[in-house]
């Protein structure tokens, strides 16, 4: 009867939170690309070796996903504990003693034996214990791909905001090349007195500022690095990355899928199920703790003595305890376990309807920072178009130094825009692989 009981559970049974989900994504018309889900390692879709390399650095080495790795070791060494309760105790022990009396004999005496106690789990409470310990286990392994889901992510766009301030400061660069030639054609003109010394001051301006760009630029692109270091665990200060410019990085398209499949896909979504799923096993033994408890036991014990013979005992026993007055405790633990069960529910559908919000927003920006960024580069382009022909048209003598300076000025703010454009277009990219669950599968 004990072990056909042992088959009870008191948990209730466990019903995914119903939700709203959608047929597909609102937000933009999907295009078609890469399938996330059939490719973990989404960041080779950007076609560059180098954020490859730093993309196993980081998941080999990388301190979060030590930390985390920590917790899926400690979650494992509680499920085990919490497993043992299924299984029998069973203990040896030994004793020695040795008495001397004044002028009789000394006397020797040992005893040597074992121990086995095991509870039967009648209504499902050491079972339930173990299921929720497992389940917690099941949420910290997903909370490591989560963790290593954000590490990928500082990764690649830290890495993408390094070649774009090194495309930065090449625009700068040259801008500041082209802005120097021009200063000698003034200062040539202002020697020759063609021109007043107001040309020659607004030209030193300029000059003066975009050379005054640069300095900042060069502290993002170091602090940047450094950050980069530490995302693969290296000492800051020893650490390079060997591109040079954004332009060489292929930009993938990605194919969103179908909002279901988010459920299966993002682990953030997987552990707050999982839980959820622990809490429901916590209720089960919370109630099966109202029930009477049974125990089997069984001891051998083997005692020797001087001059004696050799004597075995044995015992096998059972008992059975019921509680009858908790001063509400047990109430109190159920209670909790229910309220606790509720609260990770509302989690749950939390974290769903926050990850569509989070793909239909990345659907949104990535669409958004191709158009923008299709207009910088119109806008750069005539920039560049009207600096070329206000230079000509000043160096024939046919233009003021105005229409030069403010060609300058539109040049370097375009280009400069445009880079950081094209920088948005590829984080947005990186911001709809991690939302879409960065090609993780369970």
């Amino acid at each position: 009867m004990a072990t056909a009981l042992a088959a009870c559970t008191m948990a209730p049974d466990y019903e995914r939170p119903a939700l709203d989900t959608p047929q597909g994504y609102a937000s933009v018309q999907q295009p078609a690309g890469m399938d996330v889900a059939g490719d973990t390692q989404w960041w080779t879709a950007f076609g560059d070796p180098e954020l490859t390399l730093l993309m196993q650095a980081a998941l080999a080495r990388n301190l979060d996903i030590e930390q985390a790795l920590a917790r899926v070791e400690q979650a494992r060494g509680a499920a085990r504990a919490a497993g043992a309760s299924l299984l029998p105790q069973v203990d040896g022990n030994g004793s020695a003693t040795r008495s001397d009396t004044r002028g009789g004999p000394r006397r020797d005496s040992a005893n040597l034996g074992l121990s086995a106690s095991y509870a039967v789990d009648i209504w499902g409470r050491y079972r339930n214990e173990a299921k929720a310990a497992a389940l917690s286990l099941d949420a910290t392994q997903y909370d490591k791909e989560s963790a290593a889901l954000i590490v990928q992510s500082a990764v690649a766009t830290t890495y993408f905001t390094i070649l774009t301030l090194k495309d930065r400061i090449a625009i700068a660069e040259d801008s500041l090349k082209a802005a120097r030639d021009t200063l000698d054609i003034v200062e040539a003109r202002y020697k020759v007195g063609t021109i007043s010394g107001l040309d020659l001051a607004q030209q030193r301006n300029t000059v003066a500022t975009i050379d005054a760009t640069l300095p900042p630029l060069r502290a993002d692109l170091a602090a940047n690095g450094n950050a980069l270091a530490i995302l693969v665990a290296t000492t800051p200060g020893r650490f390079t990355v060997e591109g040079t410019t954004l332009d060489t990085v292929t930009l993938p398209a990605v194919a969103a899928g179908q909002p279901s499949a988010l459920l299966e896909r993002r682990p953030d979504i997987m552990s707050a199920e999982a839980r959820l799923k622990a809490a429901n096993a916590d209720i089960g033994a919370a109630r099966a703790a109202f029930f009477p408890s049974f125990d089997l036991s069984a001891s051998l014990t083997r005692s020797f003595a001087t001059a004696s013979a050799a004597e075995t005992a044995t015992s096998l026993g059972a008992s059975l305890l019921a509680p009858i007055f908790s001063g509400g405790t047990l109430e109190g633990n159920l209670q909790s376990a229910k309220g606790a069960q509720a609260e990770l529910a509302a989690a749950y559908k939390l974290v769903v309807l926050t990850s569509f919000s989070e793909v239909e927003n990345a659907l949104t920006d990535v669409e958004a920072a191709a158009e923008r960024e299709a207009s910088l580069d119109i806008a750069a382009e005539e920039a560049g178009k009207t600096y070329t022909l206000s230079q000509a048209r000043y160096r024939a003598g046919a233009s003021d130094l105005l229409s030069v300076l403010d060609a300058q000025r539109s040049w370097l703010s375009s280009r400069d825009s445009a880079a950081q454009a094209q920088l948005d277009r590829y984080s947005s990219a990186v911001n709809l692989f991690v939302a879409l669950g960065g090609g993780w599968q369970n």
